[in-house]
């Protein structure tokens, strides 16, 4: 199989936006640096080498090729945020964003970056997927006493403090302007962009893929673009699929 360009992104339950407990950031951080987690991370860096010079990524990786990497934790471990499909709907008291995951930033000995994401199974934080990059981790480093999260359809990141959502990269700041929006006003334009995509929505239902593009204002939707999906159905608890397209070719998840 050789390697993708799409990822896909998981919206987890718990609806409350309140940061995850330093505890669970030291047990996320603790558990990517396990043996087990680090192998995978190495097996990862060895195949994002072989899709960077256009090979397939399909190869077994043996484990003196996974441990020559040398992959090493970066940082503590970021609590990540994303669109809260409640709030999309409009519900009375659903809050902006809720919690996705926890990310943790590694490197290869050859300076490739990745981000580990983690959630909880039971009281255990387990390494559910890997990205190349390390934009999640940084983008939420940037919430100096508000809160940072992503609107995945678009690849889009922002900061919510002081009743304001403001954009933290160029995609963002297409979508709420350079000086950002009130929450209010970024609730209509997320209802617009979509509501009509729910579950059990009829878009939903066919299993239709629609481009979005973001666009400043709330007044009009983004225009679907045919061909180039970036956006199935927003998930309650399910999976958001952001297919290979121009809002998240950079973010490139390869077979481990």
């Amino acid at each position: 199989m050789s390697a993708g360009l799409g990822v896909t992104v998981f919206m987890t339950g718990g609806s409350a936006m309140a940061a995850g407990p330093s505890a669970d950031a030291a047990a996320a951080s603790e558990a990517a640096a396990q043996p087990a987690a680090q192998q995978r991370l190495g097996s990862f860096f060895v195949h994002l080498g072989q899709h960077n010079q256009g090979q397939l990524t399909n190869q077994t990786v043996t484990k003196a090729q996974a441990d020559a990497q040398a992959p090493r934790i970066e940082g503590p471990a970021q609590t990540i945020y994303s669109l809260n499909p409640a709030f999309v709907k409009g519900d009375a008291g659903a809050t902006v964003a809720r919690f996705s995951h926890m990310a943790v930033s590694a490197r290869s000995a050859s300076g490739q970056q990745a981000t580990m994401w983690l959630n909880k199974n039971n009281k255990s934080w387990l390494v559910w997927n890997i990205t190349s990059g390390s934009d999640e981790t940084a983008y939420a480093a940037k919430a100096a006493g508000g809160t940072v999260f992503t609107e995945p359809q678009i690849n889009a990141w922002y900061r919510l403090a002081d009743g304001r959502v403001t954009g933290l990269n160029d995609t963002a700041v297409a979508s709420v302007g350079k000086a950002g929006v009130t929450v209010a006003a970024y609730q209509r334009l997320v209802h617009t962009r979509y509501a009509d995509k729910l579950p059990g929505s009829q878009y939903a239902r066919s299993g239709r893929l629609g481009g979005f593009s973001p666009s400043t204002g709330v007044s009009k939707p983004a225009p679907d673009r045919g061909p180039a999906p970036a956006l199935l159905a927003l998930g309650a608890g399910g999976a958001v699929a952001a297919a290979a397209g121009i809002a998240v070719a950079r973010r490139r998840r390869v077979q481990e």
